[in-house]
């Protein structure tokens, strides 16, 4: 398990308010494709829905980032990372405001490169310094940054696109994740003491042990076996209700495009709230797998409620599931990434959050793939609502069987 160094609270503070913003930072380039597609679509000659294939390719290149993250973490310091990190999906950000379908292609995969490893630079920061009775709260709230993002793309990047273009919409975030590079480089000498008093002159690239051993020792773990199965059915169905929502509440629920917008900020605000709620509670209860079991049941039961919604519905209604639909598989993260950290041996919080995040990755990459493939085929979303509802089930029963043993 994670020993805890003992706590200093001004050091936690900065690291809890920092990295919660360089989290907000880092969604809004991960998710600013989604918000841009309906107005760069038409300029790059695709429809809007396939938005899907560039979100795929974010969380692919993301994927093969956490490979080794952790390796690469402990030789850089996880501020240098987290500035390295940044500095690439920076670059993606100008690369998708001047190309065209090509070049979107290949900015999707430079802001999944430069996104992916952040989660494991910021556990290894909130695993030293984080109150071992606060920990679950604690990465809670720094992995609210992540829906508080979703938001502020959905309220600025439109009103950027209409008034400047979405060209140099995508481009401020390019800006905004540089300007966070230098913001945060003071915070070098507080939370990479070790490489700026001892460089190390290791390779850069991890071996494929480094790269395996990780991933080994949590598949061992009972506990994060299953965790690492309804994470990835938790992501799923977040880059469902991140990408798609707006999409189904046009096309399915003949709302207006206002409306449907809103319906998104809502459910990402929940998960918000969510996710500090559940942190919150986990710690409480002293039971975060439990906690992540219940939320799954959650998650299963308004997803299957989400299937069963027509245009004939009271939009209060639609509106009532997809708050609780967003506060549950948009607020589940922070008790997820906590445990996987707790979990770990001494010092190697960044490695074993690593490994459990390719399981999340690998979630979110396919799920939009399959969905749109649903879509296609049977020309109806509820179908897709149904099978990530029976998915979450399945797995949030056989995590439930292990957190009450």
């Amino acid at each position: 398990m994670s020993s805890a160094a003992p706590t200093d609270l001004r050091r936690y503070l900065i690291a809890l308010v920092s990295l919660a913003l360089v989290q907000v930072v880092s969604t809004m380039g991960f998710n600013q494709a989604s918000v841009l597609a309906p107005a760069a679509a038409p300029a790059l000659g695709v429809a809007a829905a396939d938005v899907a294939y560039y979100v795929s390719l974010v969380y692919l290149a993301a994927m093969i980032s956490t490979l080794g993250g952790g390796a690469i973490n402990r030789r850089l310091g996880p501020i240098r990372f987290i500035q390295t990190g940044l500095t690439v999906a920076a670059i993606g950000s100008f690369i998708f405001a001047v190309g065209g379908v090509a070049m979107a292609a290949l900015s999707a995969l430079i802001v999944g490169l430069g996104s992916g490893p952040l989660t494991i630079a910021s556990s290894h920061i909130l695993a030293r310094v984080s109150p071992p009775r606060l920990a679950n709260v604690t990465f809670s709230l720094k992995q609210s940054g992540v829906p508080v993002g979703f938001a502020i793309c959905g309220a600025v990047l439109p009103t950027l696109a209409l008034d400047f273009g979405w060209r140099w919409a995508a481009a401020s975030i390019g800006f905004l994740s540089i300007a966070t590079v230098i913001a945060v480089q003071p915070l070098r000498r507080l939370y990479d003491e070790e490489q700026t008093s001892n460089p190390s002159r290791q390779r850069f690239l991890p071996t494929v042990a480094e790269i395996l051993e990780p991933l080994r020792l949590a598949w061992r773990d009972p506990i994060l076996r299953p965790m690492c199965f309804i994470g990835m059915l938790f992501s799923a169905t977040q880059a469902i209700v991140v990408n798609f929502t707006v999409v189904y509440a046009v096309d399915g629920l003949k709302m207006s495009y206002v409306l449907a917008g809103t319906l998104l900020s809502a459910a990402t605000v929940a998960g918000a709230f969510g996710r500090v709620f559940w942190g919150a509670l986990a710690d409480l209860l002293r039971k975060p797998t439990a906690v992540l079991a219940g939320i799954g049941g959650i998650v299963a039961v308004a997803a299957m409620t989400m299937s069963f919604t027509t245009p004939n519905w009271p939009t209060t209604a639609v509106y009532a599931i997809c708050i609780v639909l967003g506060g549950t598989a948009v607020g589940w993260n922070g008790v997820f990434i906590a445990e996987s950290a707790y979990r770990a041996p001494p010092g190697r919080a960044a490695e074993f959050t690593g490994a459990t995040q390719l399981f999340v990755f690998s979630g979110a990459l396919i799920s939009p793939l399959l969905f749109r493939a649903v879509l296609a085929i049977t020309h109806s979303y509820e179908a897709g609502y149904l099978l990530l509802a029976a998915g979450v089930a399945v797995c949030s029963f056989f995590l439930a069987r292990v957190a009450i043993r």
